[in-house]
């Protein structure tokens, strides 16, 4: 850094609001340069002296009167209500927080039903359907089905014949049963 350091600079680099890259260049530009170095000490010491400045000026209760509002402090008597309130708030305080925790324990199994819906369980429907379609004797089967049932109403057809049929997924759920 060839130049010489602004005020504005060298306040910035005072309080360390410079970056660090920023930082460090101002501290090696201090070092080289004797004239930035001796603003810069003329500003620290002009911070300084405004500081000790300030501390001076600022104003302090005085002894009396802190002791005044600190006895007034101790002494102060409650009201009856606030007595009252002070009574009464460990007796409220454990009904609210009773009826908080029931209010808790019920509310949470709700809430949990809201955020995570119940899903349907399609399979279980389609075997409920499949099964009652099974056993209607007005659903249509197919032509084979029906001559199976035939066979089975007429005790002409075999078991093996059935058997087949079952296996091969054409014969009623119960034809099996009413041969055997």
């Amino acid at each position: 850094m060839s130049e010489h350091l602004s005020n504005e600079l060298l306040i910035d680099y005072l309080r360390k609001e410079l970056a660090p890259e920023d930082d460090a260049l101002v501290l090696a530009h201090l070092e080289a340069c004797a004239g930035c170095r001796r603003e810069h000490e003329i500003e620290a010491s002009l911070g300084e002296a405004l500081r000790l400045a300030a501390l001076r000026d600022e104003l302090e209760f005085p002894s009396m009167i802190k002791a005044r509002v600190w006895e007034a402090i101790r002494s102060a008597k409650p009201s009856p209500v606030e007595r009252l309130m002070a009574y009464l708030r460990p007796a409220l305080a454990l009904p609210v927080a009773a009826a908080l925790a029931i209010g808790l324990f019920f509310a949470t199994p709700a809430m949990r039903a809201v955020m995570n819906p119940q899903k349907i369980d399609a399979t279980y429907y389609l075997e409920v359907h499949a099964a009652q379609q099974s056993q209607s004797p007005f659903t249509e089967r197919g032509p084979a089905a029906a001559q199976l049932i035939e066979m089975s109403q007429l005790d002409t057809g075999t078991p093996t014949d059935l058997a087949d049929a079952a296996h091969q997924g054409l014969a009623a759920p119960g034809a099996l049963d009413a041969v055997r």
